[in-house]
């Protein structure tokens, strides 16, 4: 048996789609995997114990052309596909799948019935997007769980490498905290004073340092975060980790602090203790739902619905309306803020 899948584009879809992935191996144990992904997604699925290969699909540069794309297929097509599964609710995808000789192809069948040999219909009302792509494959025969959480799998190698970058810079694992600063929609970013406000005060009460994550992009953000730091201890890692060592990193924190981002769902993935502060998107679709603990803070202004996909947002940004001490007040509500054994009352009595 040999399965094809084709994935969504961004890092947060790749673990929405992980319990399916997980779901189509557990239904074929023996069966022969390969996804097809973009490039930004390939590192995910490295350390995936059921996933064979990973092909890169790149339809902004190397397969951007019919010709490119169609020679693809035809690669495929030599090895003889039993099943493809279609995620990605592109024509192009179940093009190539149909090209490729895959003898069963499974996708949403809106806008390509026709390339599809099981067209699933779409579902009636609005879903969690790990239940989304469930549907899809239950839909199809395969055995789901009765509530779909995501893993983020890393490799010992990417464990071992977080313990070095945390010794390198004389941090205790549970001793730190994360905020990852990055979203690929600036309304989805919490404001650098915010985070430098709450770095101050988890510095001042409880000890904790602040290492603070983002793409090489995002170095801007961290520079203002720490400009307004006067007396937390605040380490910059903007740009320094891949994607499994991120997911080591999140876990051996005491918790995360992001906006609704890809990495967020790689702390929840990775068992990380997350809070996750959501403003224009609607977190009953993409909140977290990774095998760590999670609290969710959303503000919606008046005037705005959720989701937003407009360009008119609230005067002084969408999440700046959740203030620092909204945060806290929360964090201290899960019991996840401990002090250092040196500073707990009756420490050395």
């Amino acid at each position: 048996m040999k399965i094809l899948i084709f994935t969504k584009n961004w890092v947060g879809d790749m673990l929405f789609q992980m319990p399916a992935i997980d779901a189509i191996a557990a239904q074929w144990p023996k069966a022969e995997i390969v996804c097809l992904v973009p490039g930004r997604c390939r590192e995910m699925l490295r350390a995936h114990p059921r996933v064979n290969r990973v092909i890169v699909f790149d339809e902004k540069k190397e397969h951007r052309s019919w010709v490119n794309r169609i020679s693809l297929a035809m690669t495929l097509r030599r090895e003889k596909w039993d099943q493809a599964f279609l995620f990605h609710r592109s024509r192009t995808r179940a093009f190539v799948a149909l090209l490729a000789g895959a003898k069963r192809r499974v996708g949403y069948g809106k806008g390509r019935k026709w390339l599809l040999t099981d067209a699933v219909a779409e579902p009636a009302g609005k879903l969690h997007h790990v239940d989304y792509f469930l549907n899809l494959v239950q839909s199809s025969g395969v055995k789901v769980p009765s509530k779909g959480v995501y893993h983020f799998y890393r490799s010992d190698e990417d464990d071992r490498t977080a313990r070095d970058v945390l010794s390198a810079q004389e941090l205790a694992p549970g001793r730190f905290v994360c905020f990852h600063l990055g979203a690929n929609w600036e309304p989805k970013r919490w404001p650098p004073a915010h985070f430098a406000s709450l770095a101050e005060k988890l510095f001042v009460e409880y000890g904790f340092t602040s290492v603070l994550t983002g793409a090489p992009d995002d170095k801007p953000l961290a520079a203002q975060v720490m400009k307004q730091s006067k007396i937390a201890r605040v380490i910059s890692l903007m740009g320094q980790t891949r994607l499994g060592v991120l997911g080591s990193l999140f876990r051996l924190s005491a918790f995360v602090v992001s906006g609704d981002s890809g990495p967020m769902h790689i702390a929840a993935g990775s068992g990380a203790r997350v809070a996750a502060l959501f403003g224009p998107t609607d977190p009953a679709q993409t909140g977290p739902r990774g095998e760590g603990d999670s609290f969710v803070i959303h503000k919606v202004p008046e005037g705005f619905s959720c989701p937003w996909y407009g360009k008119d947002l609230p005067h002084g940004g969408w999440l700046s309306l959740i203030q620092p001490d909204e945060v806290m007040t929360a964090l201290k509500r899960k019991g996840w803020l401990t002090q250092p054994a040196a500073q707990q009352p009756g420490a050395g009595r």
